[in-house]
């Protein structure tokens, strides 16, 4: 009986042996190359990091506008289809030199290291529509190219709106656990637009891409993707902006009715501002929900203001022909006659100046 509780104690002593000896292996061979930096994922596929001993990779990233599908002001989205390049290069992939030169080696993602980067202000995962392979020259250096097509988020200024112009952004950001040790930094050969690229409503006036490393805005470096376009306004100004102000100039022409018949100065003055509460919708349904006026709203506005002025001073004609008689009323009638269209050009001006300087 002791016999054998001794060979099952030695049995279990050779196994620990045998496990602490694994341990120790692995440790030694993980110190030995930096393993202890490697995330498990790729410590489980075998993945060599280009990155041991503490280099830096130096990561070049382009991005290529293709299309757009349409910008979105009441989310303040757009939707995009691009290409997205980046570039480093990998001592352990480089051809020794007993090995054949001149042909690019191809891999699959997945089969060797590639930085791990992500769209930060998509609104949702990003489609990626061609997973790019991956083309390692002579050298170790590598390059891979990804299709994809996603909406992003990025704020609007709409102040001048429909007058404005907007810079659309593309945040791009490595996340994995080798972001610390990533050097960004933008290839301008690859930045750029589709010549046929356009979106309804809109002029595309140039693309750039920066870097922005701020340390008070992210640990990381980020690459900027900028996009300006400045917005067509032919539109709102024939189908909205004047059709409001020949409005609001209607509603002027009371004062040639005469004083004393006021159901039709009134009926007219409010059926042309009920009119313009037609316009209103047509514009609030297309604009998110600003805490500030824009040049429209504003416009909008002035024009409720001056119609509603109108039917103030049409009320204080009638007011004026029954205690000082028709003559009162028609000097009253031939001073609004000059104070309006003056005082709403002035106003006009006002807004433009608010919303434009």
């Amino acid at each position: 009986m002791m016999s054998s509780g001794a060979g099952g104690t030695r049995r279990v002593g050779g196994i620990a042996a045998t496990l602490l000896l694994s341990i120790a292996s692995f440790s030694g061979s993980a110190r030995g190359s930096d393993a202890r930096d490697l995330s498990p994922s790729l410590l489980r596929e075998g993945i060599h990091w280009p990155g041991e001993g503490g280099r830096r990779i130096r990561v070049s990233i382009g991005l290529y506008l293709v299309d757009f599908a349409r910008i979105n002001l009441r989310d303040e989205s757009f939707d995009l289809a691009g290409y997205l390049d980046t570039t480093w290069t990998d001592p352990g992939l480089a051809l020794k030199p007993d090995e054949a030169r001149g042909r690019v080696r191809r891999f699959r993602p997945g089969q060797i290291w590639a930085p791990a980067l992500e769209f930060v202000n998509a609104v949702e995962q990003a489609n990626t529509e061609r997973e790019g392979d991956l083309y390692v020259a002579d050298d170790g250096k590598v390059n891979q190219r990804i299709r994809f097509s996603h909406r992003f988020q990025s704020p609007l200024n709409l102040k001048r709106f429909p007058f404005d112009s907007q810079k659309l952004t593309i945040v791009v950001s490595p996340f994995d656990p080798f972001a610390k040790d990533l050097e960004l930094v933008v290839d301008p050969r690859k930045i750029g637009h589709l010549e046929g690229a356009s979106v309804t409503d809109w002029e595309i006036d140039a693309i750039d891409a920066r870097l922005d490393d701020d340390p008070s805005v992210t640990e990381e470096q980020q690459f900027l993707f900028e996009i300006k376009v400045t917005r067509r306004s032919t539109f709102y100004v024939w189908r909205v902006l004047l059709p409001m102000t020949l409005l609001v100039i209607a509603s002027w022409t009371v004062f040639w009715f005469e004083p004393v018949n006021l159901q039709p100065q009134m009926s007219t003055s409010l059926a042309i501002l009920l009119s313009l509460v037609t316009f209103t919708y047509a514009v609030d349904f297309s604009l998110p929900k600003v805490a500030y006026l824009t040049f429209i709203d504003r416009y909008t506005l002035t024009s409720f203001a001056f119609v509603l002025l109108v039917i103030f001073t049409v009320s204080a004609i009638h007011l004026r022909v029954r205690s000082k008689g028709a003559e009162g009323a028609l000097k009253l009638q031939a001073g609004a006659r000059l104070a309006f269209p003056v005082g709403f050009l002035a106003a006009v001006a006002g807004i433009a100046a608010l919303s434009f300087l």
